[in-house]
């Protein structure tokens, strides 16, 4: 650890006090948690950015479409307060990078809902998707409300178990938390996991070693940004506003000359920023150069369309999807819940 992380052990310490002692007034009922009727799975973490739940909350609604998902989130970094349903006119601002990002990739088909008070986001869906399968979004700490299903996510190179709270750390709260979940899921692992690899997890996270599991980051093709063409280049400006682009970063150097752009996690990007985006692009004025940036970024940058256009500079998206070790087993576990939940609510 570094030696400034020590200096910050007093204030972590008083931190996690204060959380450990609401989460004992949830846990012996002090204060209330009320459980979400029907089938709802939630997808979150104990850590400060960058597990990968947004991958995987896509998963998850793919995999139950026929169940009828609807995604609840928090709306992180949008302008607005209160209760939001997505629409053809939302914009990012308005409910959030990640809402927006589910609302445009599943092509408006699942519904989203916004609501930093998730129960009243609970309370909207059942009044009007009484039977449909609650995919919370980032609950996991959020315990008014209390899903049927708790999926907790933790990276490969940061686990849980050896981190601290903050400030010195990066766990929003006590280690323990993790008892609360019903499954872990350690993402972002290396290629070539091997058994040796995993045992460390299967040790020190307090759950069963059935319901530890473990993925890696797949990453596709390059996707044109408002009609851009894809064309051999020379050079790419990786541009982000996440939490942790270095993965993304370093798979895309093994093949191409890159140079990168870091904006803070959930940027709003503005007419500046784009300057400063063709400023860089200008130093290459002699190859060609491409932008590329992430699904989360690219739904930022649609409400700067007209702009982005008017510069010439082809955007492109790196989409992502995930690779589960014993997927199959994965899958079962949560399409036995979703039965189990439904039967139970009938």
């Amino acid at each position: 650890m570094y030696s400034w992380r020590i200096v910050l052990l007093p204030f972590s310490w008083l931190y996690g006090l204060v959380v450990s002692i609401r989460n004992w007034f949830y846990n012996i009922g002090l204060f209330k948690s009320q459980p979400i009727q029907g089938a709802s799975i939630c997808i979150g973490n104990i850590t400060v950015g960058g597990t990968g739940k947004s991958p995987l909350t896509a998963y998850i609604a793919n995999l139950f479409k026929a169940e009828r998902p609807v995604i609840l989130s928090r709306g992180y970094g949008r302008k607005t307060q209160g209760l939001h349903i997505a629409n053809s006119q939302s914009t990012a601002s308005e409910i959030g990078d990640e809402p927006m990002m589910y609302w445009t990739n599943f092509n408006h088909q699942i519904p989203v809902i916004v609501a930093e008070k998730r129960q009243i986001g609970v309370d909207w869906i059942r009044k009007n998707n009484e039977d449909s399968l609650i995919l919370l979004d980032d609950a996991f700490q959020h315990r008014a409300v209390k899903a049927g299903l708790n999926i907790l996510l933790m990276t490969y190179d940061r686990p849980v178990f050896s981190d601290f709270v903050f400030p010195a750390g990066n766990l929003r709260e006590p280690r323990a938390g993790m008892k609360r979940a019903d499954l872990a899921l350690v993402t972002k692992c290396p290629d070539g996991l091997t058994e040796n690899d995993k045992l460390p997890f299967r040790k020190k996270i307090p759950l069963e070693q059935d319901r530890i599991f473990f993925s890696e980051v797949v990453y596709g093709t390059l996707k044109g940004l408002f009609g851009a063409i894809w064309e051999p280049f020379d050079q790419i400006i990786l541009v982000t506003g996440i939490a942790r682009p270095e993965p993304l970063y370093r798979f895309l150097a093994e093949n191409h000359r890159v140079e990168a752009l870091k904006f803070p996690d959930h940027h709003s990007f503005t007419r500046e920023d784009i300057q400063q985006i063709q400023q860089k692009v200008a130093t290459f004025a002699n190859q060609r150069c491409v932008v590329v940036t992430t699904e989360k970024d690219a739904v930022r940058f649609a409400e700067w369309k007209e702009v982005i256009l008017e510069s010439n500079i082809p955007f492109f998206v790196q989409s992502i999807s995930l690779k589960i070790d014993r997927e199959e087993d994965f899958k079962e576990l949560l399409k036995n819940y979703v039965v189990r939940a439904n039967e139970r609510s009938c």
